[in-house]
């Protein structure tokens, strides 16, 4: 078995090739991801065998822990797309928020579809709302741009059953605590798109917007107006209740079983049902297709989930947990301390490659074994360094993150513009998600 600092290097060099892979010579982070952890696992002292062993080992440690979710949650994301129900719930906040809040319309629009769509797809759905909202407000279009982009990407960070705080569940096995997880992480939310819409308006006065023509919202052309919402209102719905009953223990059936119809799974298979149901009504082509694209989207995001998992597997089975207490003492130190150096890992590897995800995976690989005996070996410590990781993923989004990109091309947006305010947005938005996760952490 390799000594401690053997292992610290190797560790090291694994993440240097993982940012250079990715980042510098743009190669699939799947690629990457594999051959890291196979190369890795050699270096640290195991046969070839063995570290295949150790990466298939991981890899499926990974999806059996959160594959399905993934899966489910990319047929769910098509089937609202299919649907315009993201499109009906747009025109729906305008009734509930009126044109006179434009930034918290946005912002609270983007923190629930987030959650069950992926950033990238929602923001490219949501562009053209985005822009008829400005106009028709009166503000800039930089500034709705940033806080749909930025909205969504607080949902992607920190409220399972996003595919990063799901990684980083697997990695620390508490994919029972998704409840709880999903509770924080939806609290957390409601203060960040508060502050959001604070800098949004600040955005607004300091940019102006180049749309001289004025846009009109179009109502979805749809047969069923109201119930195309039903997938991703129903499913939200029942993961909150069961979180709420999995932290007030009952005897209760009734209880228990709508606790049970709460599991993630169930509620997204849930939501996927009723929204074929509609489909269905709507026209009677076959929804082969559908399902077909669906899960052509979650196949790279599986795939290198479970490499992630591959690393983290390999780091687990080095014995660096051990060590590193032997040579440092990791279990004496503060709670704070941990939470700020796993924050502060996962911005450092998200700022050098891009991928929040990936920085969730990475980071969460290397702090999992060091949870056990630390401060933090509790429901809720290990539940709030989730949030932690996912807080330090936010920052910094620039020119090496795929959904800088998708932002700063649908918003029309200069990368200069976007540089300096979606940028600073995903900025404004780590640092305060952390500084509220260090606050819980005093409360609860």
């Amino acid at each position: 078995m390799a000594d401690f600092y053997t292992i610290i290097f190797w560790i090291v060099l694994s993440i240097t090739l993982i940012i250079l892979g990715t980042a510098r010579f743009k190669m699939h982070p799947a690629l990457v991801l594999f051959t890291v952890a196979l190369f890795t696992a050699v270096g640290l002292g195991f046969q070839v065998t063995q570290s295949v062993e150790i990466v298939a080992l991981g890899f499926g440690n990974m999806l059996s822990n959160i594959g399905i979710l993934i899966l489910l949650g990319c047929v769910l994301a098509v089937i609202l797309e299919e649907l315009q129900s993201i499109k009906y719930l747009s025109t729906l906040f305008i009734k509930i928020f009126g044109l006179n809040r434009p930034f918290l319309l946005l912002s609270s629009l983007g923190g629930l579809i987030g959650i069950p769509v992926f950033c990238d797809v929602a923001y490219i759905i949501l562009s053209d709302f985005s822009k008829t909202l400005a106009s028709q407000a009166k503000v800039s279009r930089v500034s709705t741009s940033v806080t749909i982009a930025s909205s969504l990407y607080i949902a992607h960070n920190l409220i399972p059953p996003t595919p990063g705080p799901l990684a980083v569940m697997g990695n620390f096995g508490v994919a029972d605590q998704l409840g709880l997880i999903f509770l924080l992480g939806i609290g957390i939310s409601i203060f960040l798109i508060l502050i959001l819409s604070l800098y949004a308006r600040f955005v607004s006065r300091n940019t102006l917007s180049s749309d001289t023509e004025t846009a009109q919202f179009n109502h979805p052309a749809n047969a069923l107006p109201t119930v195309i919402i039903l997938p991703l209102i129903i499913p939200i719905i029942l993961i909150a209740i069961s979180s709420i009953l999995g932290i007030v223990k009952s005897d209760n059936i009734i209880l228990n079983s709508i606790e049970v119809i709460g599991n993630p799974i169930i509620a997204l298979a849930i939501g996927v049902l009723i929204g074929l149901i509609l489909l269905k009504k709507q026209s009677e082509d076959p929804k082969s297709e559908l399902i077909k694209k669906a899960i052509l989207q979650a196949g790279p995001i599986l795939v290198i989930t479970g490499l992630g998992g591959s690393y983290g597997q390999v780091i687990k089975e080095s014995a660096f947990s051990d060590l590193l207490i032997e040579n440092i003492n990791f279990q004496t130190q503060g709670p704070f301390m941990i939470l700020i150096i796993a924050y502060l890992m996962a911005f450092f590897i998200k700022t050098a490659q891009g991928s929040s995800t990936s920085a969730m995976i990475i980071v969460s690989a290397i702090v999992a074994p060091l949870i056990p005996g630390s401060s933090l070996d509790t429901v809720m410590g290990t539940s709030l360094l989730v949030l932690a990781i996912g807080s330090g993923a936010m920052m910094v989004s620039h020119s090496n993150d795929s959904y800088f990109w998708v932002v700063k091309e649908f918003s029309g947006m200069s990368v200069k513009q976007a540089l300096k305010t979606f940028s600073i947005s995903t900025m404004l938005l780590s640092v305060t998600s952390m500084l509220l996760v260090m606050l819980l952490f005093l409360l609860l």
